[in-house]
């Protein structure tokens, strides 16, 4: 459960008993006070979820902006990486001072043959 489903879950529940309280504040002035702050405390509380979610919005426009620097960032080393090679070579050891891994040289390493499942023995 998200803490703002929460937040709103508490504020709902002290605005039901400040509206189950008004009622009855004739009969119980020694109430007032804490009505009266349960009613600036829900106002406050109201406030900063608003206040929150306004937040909760720019942050994520951030992170899609963020996202799409990123993807520009790698779609242009890409870029970049690729005219180093051709300018240097797939394997040049000039590659690795720009953070390009040169491709490998020498002998490809061979898979190791299958072994067969053992078979089992003949009963007697």
């Amino acid at each position: 459960m998200r803490k703002a489903q929460t937040f709103a879950k508490k504020i709902t529940e002290w605005e039901l008993v400040n509206a189950n309280i008004e009622p009855h504040l004739a009969e119980m002035p020694h109430l007032q006070e804490i009505v009266t702050a349960i009613q600036a405390l829900i106002a406050e509380a109201k406030g900063l979820d608003a206040e929150q979610e306004v937040a909760r919005g720019r942050f994520q426009d951030v992170i899609h902006k963020r996202q799409d620097v990123e993807k520009r960032g790698e779609t242009l080393r890409r870029r970049a990486a690729s005219h180093l090679k051709g300018s240097f070579g797939f394997s040049s050891d000039e590659l690795v001072k720009f953070g390009v891994r040169p491709r490998p040289t020498g002998p490809r390493k061979r898979k190791a043959p299958a072994v067969p499942p053992p078979t089992p023995a003949p009963k007697t």
